[in-house]
């Protein structure tokens, strides 16, 4: 990272990226596997080191969501990938302190969407 800018902006993009789809980091994860980069991703998930990821790949999972962001921020797409694969592997590591992804939160609707199934 080059500036206190690059920073903001690599913080920025890993938010959207981890909103992708409303699922959190399951969703973000659902992403990579679409592409073939499920091990990639489960590597920074588990304990033990980080698979490195191309941007190209990084750029194929966020497509949508990398070219909404380089919109917002006024930034080339291929640099926005570049400094995510850059930085997920770690942040997910961080993210997942215990190996395991977190359940995502499953709100009021999903809650009683989940007692309906149970009783019915």
């Amino acid at each position: 990272m080059k500036d206190a800018h690059d920073v903001a902006l690599v913080r920025r993009a890993v938010a959207v990226a981890t909103r992708l789809g409303g699922g959190g980091l399951a969703g973000l994860r659902d992403a990579f596997v679409r592409v073939g980069e499920a091990a990639t991703f489960d590597s920074w998930v588990a304990h033990g080191p980080n698979l490195p990821i191309s941007p190209v790949a990084v750029a194929s999972a966020l497509d949508g969501s990398l070219a909404a962001l380089a919109r917002a921020t006024r930034r080339e797409p291929a640099l926005l990938a570049q400094l995510l694969a850059g930085v997920l592997p770690s942040v997910v590591d961080e993210l997942t302190p215990d190996g395991v992804l977190p359940a995502p939160p499953v709100g009021w609707f999903g809650r009683w969407r989940a007692l309906l199934r149970a009783v019915a």
